[in-house]
């Protein structure tokens, strides 16, 4: 190069020349299409609205019709409880807080059946009627014996009640007979208990 061409419109010195691009340059904030979070949150905000539309309600309606009618079906198409299961009678036969034996239809076979704590429970009937006492939610005998609810018995002598599991459907009792026959009572936890409703 000529010492002329130095300092010459339109000439490069070599020694300060900068290195060609060899692409697109990268901004330093971030790639490209980069929004800041916040942004960007709004941003999916904004796209899912757009894109949900009436449609989404109008699934979510059809789905939860399908569920009731599919619930009602089952419901309409479900019965009373088969074999090994026989109907004792009406639940409203047995009084609210209190426990009454009842036979089962066209067997030999009777359940004390006790309408207290919220739920009904069902035993092998026992030998002595038993009483529902509501103050102890105990079943207590004229012996002087006491029993939890689940048929446990904690005070006087004897043993456990037998457990005869059972439904209700439609207002109707149905005990498992098979059951009723083979089942053994649980452990008896003597705790000393006395009766509360019987002197």
């Amino acid at each position: 190069m000529d010492a002329s061409d130095v300092g010459q419109p339109g000439s490069v010195n070599e020694s300060t020349s900068m290195p060609p691009r060899s692409g697109p340059r990268t901004p330093s904030y971030g790639p490209r299409g980069y929004l800041p979070e916040r942004a960007a949150h709004r941003a999916r905000k904004i796209i899912l609205r757009e894109q949900m539309g009436l449609a989404w309600p109008l699934a979510a309606a059809g789905a939860g019709i399908l569920l009731a009618v599919v619930g009602i079906a089952f419901l309409l198409r479900s019965g009373p409880p088969g074999e090994p299961y026989a109907p004792a009678g009406e639940i409203a036969a047995v009084a609210r807080n209190a426990a009454e034996v009842i036979q089962i239809e066209g067997t030999d076979q009777s359940v004390l059946t006790v309408r207290g704590g919220g739920t009904v429970r069902t035993f092998a009937a026992p030998e002595e009627p038993l009483l529902f006492c509501q103050e102890s939610r105990r079943l207590e005998s004229p012996s002087g014996a006491v029993w939890t609810l689940e048929g446990i018995l904690v005070g006087g002598g004897g043993q456990s009640l037998r457990p005869a599991p059972s439904l209700v459907y439609d207002g109707v009792l149905y005990i498992d007979t098979e059951a009723l026959r083979t089942a053994a009572p649980p452990p008896a936890s003597p705790r000393g208990e006395t009766t509360a409703c019987r002197s």
